[in-house]
């Protein structure tokens, strides 16, 4: 019975479908090297396929693009989408025969526009569907013509069909040793769009510090600032009262 069910297992972890590895329809959260320490301006740079996909059916924004809008609901950012020069087939099954000959030849598949102000950013989300328990090809292509996100702090995201997203998290310290890589979030794609889905992403967010509500305080400037002197959100001189203040430049929570 023990050699049944081991064969079982193996079974289903075999899938040929690009978007399963294991059990379906979970939420996978890994912590990452820094915890709430994200800061300063913010960017999502994403890749997502509409069309027909596996458990959701024909859609006409891809699962993680669903992902993004929660995230730009929640947090001030700005987005970048990576989009293939050439598009994906609509149809699942042909898809599936693009991005199979695209790993087997270890591809490089040609991106339509590119992003030139990365520059800008401190933060940046990147993220995208999980094929065959990795990320697709193309991150690859974007990956190695922006060497400068090895220096800035990166959290993965995305949505799978059960294998996580802990593959993105490998493929950016395989390419950005140097950078700080935060907690990740996937979510099944067959779940993105129910609607526990956004609070999921809003907690994660929190966890960040980088739901609207923190950002907003943290871009909070006084006019002045002494070193030791508390000021309200308002920018007026405080006491040592309970509630949000600024002291030198810095946000700080005082619960007396």
């Amino acid at each position: 019975m023990l050699a049944l069910c081991a064969v079982i297992v193996a079974l289903a972890c075999s899938s040929n479908d690009p978007e399963v590895d294991g059990t379906t329809g979970a939420t996978e959260v890994n912590g990452g090297e820094g915890e709430g320490t994200a800061k300063g301006k913010m960017l999502v740079i994403y890749f997502s396929r509409a069309g027909e996909n596996w458990q959701v059916g024909v859609v006409e924004r891809g699962n993680t693009a669903i992902m993004v809008d929660y995230i730009q609901d929640l947090a001030d950012v700005d987005v970048f989408e990576i989009v293939p020069e050439a598009a994906y087939p609509p149809g699942y099954e042909d898809t599936k025969t693009v991005a199979t000959a695209e790993f087997n030849n270890n591809a490089r598949p040609a991106i339509k526009t590119d992003i030139t102000n990365i520059a800008d950013y401190e933060t940046i989300f990147i993220g995208g569907p999980i094929w065959w328990a990795r990320p697709p090809m193309i991150f690859r292509t974007f990956f190695e013509a922006h060497p400068e996100l090895n220096d800035k702090t990166l959290i993965p995201f995305g949505t799978h069909g059960g294998s996580g997203v802990s593959s993105y998290t490998s493929l950016l310290k395989e390419y950005f040793p140097n950078a700080t890589i935060l907690e990740s979030l996937g979510i099944s794609g067959a779940s993105i769009r129910d609607s526990s889905s956004k609070g999921t992403v809003e907690n994660w967010l929190k966890r960040l510090g980088v739901d609207k509500q923190s950002t907003a305080i943290s871009n909070v400037r006084t006019r002045a600032a002494t070193n030791g002197v508390s000021h309200s959100i308002s920018g007026i001189r405080s006491g040592n009262q309970q509630g949000i203040q600024i002291r030198d430049g810095q946000k700080h929570i005082n619960r007396r």
